[in-house]
């Protein structure tokens, strides 16, 4: 009898926590906007990133720039590929509300969900491997650049020795995607649903085999 009410309150428990996870989840859900972005170069080289912000506090033109505390971003990552889609450098130049990139350059509209303006995100301390995406064009027009190229936006990294190189270049503007809001719900549902499932197979051999053990 004792046994059988630890694993009720055990469900109990588990039970419990899940709802109160998918509530906090939820709560957060209609306070936080998460947004993915990609570009892809002429040569086929890819930057794909993602940022959110808070939307209670959030205006509708979300403007960073340089290192320290953002105005509205609470994070921002970008990864970078070649065409052959491997991995040249992962990077999160805000993170919880803290630039770490003195060239950031960020604006979005939340309205129309675009970005737009001087871009410039990644990493550039002049060292080998750093890696960065920008919109010269739109740099150059604000000033925060001198550098005359033929495409809008530019896919550069530092060689082995700290040189700037160009990889590849394109007119095409960053495209951004909301994240749906329930999907962390589901997934939440589904680990849960896993994990009793898992629980069921371990144990219900268990049961039938006491059974048998008193007829």
């Amino acid at each position: 009898m004792t046994h059988l009410f630890n694993k009720t309150a055990i469900r109990i428990v588990t039970t419990t926590g899940l709802v109160l996870a998918i509530a906090i989840t939820t709560n957060d859900l209609t306070r936080a906007a998460e947004f993915k972005f990609n570009w892809k170069g002429d040569s086929g080289y890819l930057a794909k990133g993602s940022f959110n912000y808070d939307t209670t506090t959030a205006p509708n033109i979300i403007s960073e720039a340089g290192l320290g505390t953002t105005k509205n971003l609470q994070s921002l990552s970008i990864s970078f590929f070649d065409p052959l889609n491997n991995l040249i450098n992962s990077l999160t130049p805000v993170v919880n509300g803290v630039s770490n990139y003195s060239f950031l350059r960020f604006n979005f509209n939340n309205t129309q969900e675009q970005i737009f303006g001087p871009f410039d995100v990644g990493k550039d301390d002049n060292l080998s491997g750093d890696t960065w995406l920008n919109n010269n064009l739109a740099l150059i027009d604000e000033g925060f650049s001198n550098e005359v190229l033929t495409k809008e936006f530019g896919l550069n990294n530092r060689d082995a020795v700290g040189t700037k190189q160009i990889l590849d270049l394109s007119n095409d503007s960053v495209q951004v995607s909301k994240v749906p809001e329930g999907s962390i719900i589901i997934g939440l549902l589904a680990v849960c649903s896993l994990g009793f499932t898992l629980k069921q197979k371990k144990t219900n051999p268990i049961r039938r085999k006491f059974r048998y053990y008193l007829n």
